[in-house]
């Protein structure tokens, strides 16, 4: 029987298939995976992830690539939008997710599960965004994430990774400790406070949380090298009669008078106070310190009305985390606790799309915040929004030695707008093209005189003329500003010399960036 030749037929199907293969392996383009993540600077040991906590959102099984642990459980979106937005997040059209997240207004957030499931999508928007442009990107995410949902363990985890692999000073023990009682299981935010507390000579108090650490820590790979350099750190710096492993937490002790960048946080939102960790110094410490008295720290409180500790707590918890970032973005720490006034007979009741309601409870004689208690938990993102509000002026009132008319209204008011990092939603409605200005100089006094109907005008241009004036000359600038109005400089003096432009000057390229006529 003929039998044809069919080895040309072979050679060309091993061709084809060396071909194939090559081209699998080294030749097939590689943009669906994610870019890897930028470098630390030297000198910054490389990022080791939390272990798994307890949790109350779980991850989608499949969905993701990430470790589970760092992903939030969307559940079913409360609305069709949000859901929309769910849907942009999977199909990685980012830039589209964080534009739409950034335009809900805030009274979509007022609903305990919407404000939760925002916060997961900020979260896990965070997760997406880290893979490809880093943490400097990601920590935005995270922040807006715990500011959300600021008794989720995991937002806080990631936000502490972030700040970590940053190196971000708003990574202070404070922030640190606020963590711990969320999920104090996890061992990486007592590591992490730990070095803190090293860099600050704080030995003892650091032992103790990498005694707190050790157990787990040791099991975790990606933590054990870490353990091993701050446990070196530590015994380096401890008289060889003392022992690391044998230095264990005092609940009967209380700890030492914090300094200004030094002081304890309180119980957070979701711990009771019982959980506080004590800690004590040893004489071997740089000086003798005094032991605190138990109503030390950011801030006194007053009661109007029963007392109520449990709601104090609660607040003092918000206040606190206001407290440290916004000082820290301000530039300046108060030389003495700020009071806090609670009206537990009254309601938390008032207009919350503008900061109209938050000024009215501002104390602006005696720089005291007052919070009515009644139902003021029940929604804690307009309780932020307001106490935040309220910080702000205490901070400002601080620093102006109480003479805070020295300062135009306007920027007093914008710098609350501006640093409390809140948004309206009323005066985001208000934005309307064509409407007539209001003159600054209109603005520089008390506003309470100005009709009902201009004032969140008033407050929208008290924004956007901060805005301009942070832009323009920064916010180092713009405090150098306050302290020659503190001084006693008039405020075109005081710009003169700071920011070399005269006050008139400044107006007019407001009016023009406004690019709206001047009829006032």
């Amino acid at each position: 029987m003929y039998h044809k030749d069919i080895s040309h037929i072979i050679r060309l199907l091993t061709c084809g298939l060396v071909l194939f293969l090559v081209y699998q392996i080294w030749l097939k383009p590689t943009y669906f995976s994610p870019m890897p993540l930028p470098q630390p600077p030297t000198g910054t040991a490389t990022f080791p992830p939390p272990s798994t906590p307890d949790q109350t959102f779980r991850p989608e099984p499949g969905r993701w690539s990430e470790p589970q642990t760092r992903l939030l459980e969307f559940g079913q979106p409360p609305n069709a939008k949000l859901g929309l937005i769910r849907e942009d997040l999977e199909k990685g059209n980012y830039a589209e997710t964080e534009r739409h997240l950034r335009a809900l207004p805030e009274k979509t957030l007022t609903n305990t599960q919407v404000r939760k499931y925002v916060a997961a999508l900020w979260n896990n928007l965070g997760i997406q965004q880290e893979k490809f442009g880093g943490i400097e990107v990601s920590v935005k995410a995270f922040k807006r994430s715990v500011a959300l949902d600021p008794s989720n363990p995991i937002a806080h985890l990631n936000l502490t990774q972030a700040y970590w692999g940053l190196r971000d000073p708003a990574m202070t023990p404070q922030f640190l400790e606020t963590v711990i009682r969320l999920i104090p299981q996890d061992p990486f935010p007592h590591l992490a406070l730990a070095d803190l507390l090293l860099e600050k000579g704080q030995v003892t108090v650091a032992a103790t949380h990498l005694s707190q650490a050790r157990t787990r820590a040791e099991a975790d790979a990606t933590l054990r090298p870490y353990l091993k350099k701050l446990t070196t750190k530590v015994e380096s710096a401890t008289p060889a009669s003392q022992s690391v492993a044998h230095v264990a937490p005092s609940p009967k002790l209380v700890a030492p008078t914090p300094g200004p960048q030094d002081r304890q946080l309180p119980p957070s939102v979701v711990a009771p106070a019982s959980q506080a960790l004590t800690v004590s110094i040893s004489p071997s410490e740089e000086r003798p310190r005094q032991l605190s008295p138990p109503e030390t720290g950011h801030f006194t409180v007053q009661f109007d009305g029963s007392p109520d500790q449990a709601t104090w707590t609660r607040m003092k918890a918000i206040l606190d985390y206001a407290y440290e970032e916004i000082t820290q973005k301000f530039g300046h720490v108060p030389s003495t606790p700020m009071t806090v006034i609670l009206h537990t007979n009254q309601k938390f009741s008032g207009p919350p799309g503008s900061p109209v309601w938050a000024d009215s409870l501002f104390d602006r004689t005696s720089g005291a915040i007052h919070l009515p208690t009644e139902g003021a938990l029940e929604d804690l993102a307009l309780f932020s929004r307001i106490a935040r509000h309220e910080f702000v002026h205490a901070l400002l009132f601080e620093y102006l030695k109480g003479r805070s008319t020295v300062a135009p209204t306007w920027l007093i008011e914008g710098l609350a707008m501006h640093l409390a990092e809140d948004p309206w939603s009323d005066m985001e409605e208000t934005k309307q093209p064509g409407t007539a200005l209001i003159p600054l100089t209109s603005l520089q006094g008390s506003w309470g005189k100005l009709p009902s109907g201009s004032l969140l005008t008033a407050y929208l241009e008290a924004s956007s003329a901060t805005q301009l004036l942070l832009d323009s000359y920064s916010l180092h600038n713009v405090r150098q500003v306050m302290s020659a109005l503190r001084e006693g400089r008039s405020l075109d003096a005081a710009m003169q010399q700071k920011l070399s432009v005269p006050y008139d000057q400044f107006q007019r390229q407001w009016e023009k960036t406004s690019q709206q006529p001047n009829n006032g």
